[in-house]
């Protein structure tokens, strides 16, 4: 099943202020705020793509194509009269969410065969937040007619809080970590890799493991 994921929202603030990162590296002035500012960008970023995580609020958009169906292994050899919809499964009651920890599911939109879209009902899922999925409630199936691409968009929030404090302790100390060493190279032609191996003794304990994140 093709999944696309795509950035809806994008976080108001970063996981690591700047006088935070100053303070790690014992910096007072401020000639090099916008500097530092930038390498707090890239450390987050880096950050998250290896934690496979959110780490402040925002908002992203799933979008999945149908399962193809089985049926060409079930019929033997000849022609069949079938509808086009015959060669496609419906979604899995439970879908996994990229980028957790899931706050919540703003909304689940199918389209059908003519490209309508309709609103799919919050009373036929629930959010796990715990596995960070979405999954059917019992008795609720999805719509029979949905078009084979681009079936569904799941549009959901992701992250820890609204704002620094809400991130754990060993992520901030992994960014910093990583602040600091692209701070000390700056000019230099190390490779920053070796950097980011630094801070991934602490953060490994959150990365998501498998294809989830």
């Amino acid at each position: 099943m093709r999944r696309v994921l795509n950035l809806v929202t994008g976080p108001a603030a970063e996981p690591v202020t700047l006088d935070e990162a100053k303070a790690w590296l014992r910096i007072d002035g401020t000639d090099s705020d916008v500097q530092i500012a930038a390498l707090i960008t890239t450390a987050v970023q880096s950050t998250e793509q290896y934690l496979r995580r959110s780490l402040i609020t925002q908002t992203w958009k799933l979008t999945l194509d149908l399962n193809k169906s089985s049926i060409d292994t079930l019929l033997g050899a000849g022609t069949y009269d079938l509808p086009i919809t015959a060669l496609y499964g419906g979604l899995p009651r439970v879908i996994e969410l990229p980028k957790g920890p899931v706050q919540s599911i703003t909304s689940v939109v199918t389209y059908d065969l003519d490209n309508t879209s309709s609103s799919f009902s919050s009373s036929n899922y629930s959010v796990d937040t715990a596995g960070e999925r979405l999954v059917l409630t019992s008795g609720s199936i999805w719509p029979s007619n949905m078009r084979s691409k681009s079936a569904c968009d799941i549009t959901y929030v992701t992250g820890y809080g609204n704002g620094s404090t809400n991130v754990p302790a060993p992520i901030k100390t992994g960014i910093l970590i990583q602040v600091a060493g692209l701070f000390e190279q700056r000019g230099m032609c190390d490779d920053p890799e070796g950097v980011f191996g630094k801070a991934q003794q602490v953060l490994s304990q959150y990365r998501i493991l498998g294809s989830r994140g």
